[in-house]
């Protein structure tokens, strides 16, 4: 009996810090960005640049790029933004890059939903992944992406930031690093006004 007291005494506070809420994005306030009145972002499947080696292929990377994208989609709103998802037909894995991994102001604002003010685009520019697949001890992943948010009234891109995570050493890099990334791509955004 005793025993279990001691285990309970040392998994109790585990799980109160594993049932903790989500914390929530830093507010960054920017009255010029404010003046903007972006309030709606259309929200772009994450576009992988790299060639055919650089993107998820496997069953067990596919949801990669929706991990990213809901956390991209969470975090938005956490900053007051309407969120709205533009879907489009799955790549096929071929040599030839994605036709969206163009900055150009033009290709991106080419599918914006008539409600949205602005599009967020991010591309992940570097993909790595070790073991991902096989039941190794040691699996591993590392990404490094961009975000740019484009005005749709001004047909210009009017924000940008860059992040990278990895990691080799838990048990889950695909749950930490898809998180991560989005966290600190939108660090940098204004909130909503």
């Amino acid at each position: 009996m005793r025993g279990f007291v001691r285990y309970l005494f040392f998994l109790l506070p585990g799980l109160v810090v594993s049932c903790a809420t989500t914390p929530e994005m830093p507010p960054v306030k920017d009255p010029s960005f404010a003046a903007r009145g972006i309030k709606a972002v259309a929200l772009q499947p994450v576009i992988f640049r790299g060639g055919t080696y650089e993107r998820p292929m496997t069953h067990c990377e596919r949801d990669i790029p929706n991990q990213l994208r809901f956390h991209l989609g969470r975090f938005l709103e956490q900053k007051g933004y309407l969120v709205k998802r533009i879907d489009r037909p799955p790549q096929p894995h071929s040599s030839l890059p994605d036709p969206l991994a163009t900055e150009k102001p033009a290709t991106v604002l080419a599918q914006t939903p008539m409600e949205a003010d602005a599009v967020l685009v991010v591309w992940v520019d570097h993909y790595k992944q070790l073991g991902l697949c096989e039941n190794v001890r040691s699996k591993g992943l590392e990404i490094q992406a961009t975000a740019a948010l484009f005005s749709v009234a001004e047909s210009a891109e009017i924000w940008r930031d860059s992040a990278s995570e990895s990691d080799f050493s838990s048990g889950n890099p695909v749950t930490w690093v898809t998180y991560r990334i989005p966290w600190k791509l939108l660090l940098t955004l204004p909130n909503a006004p």
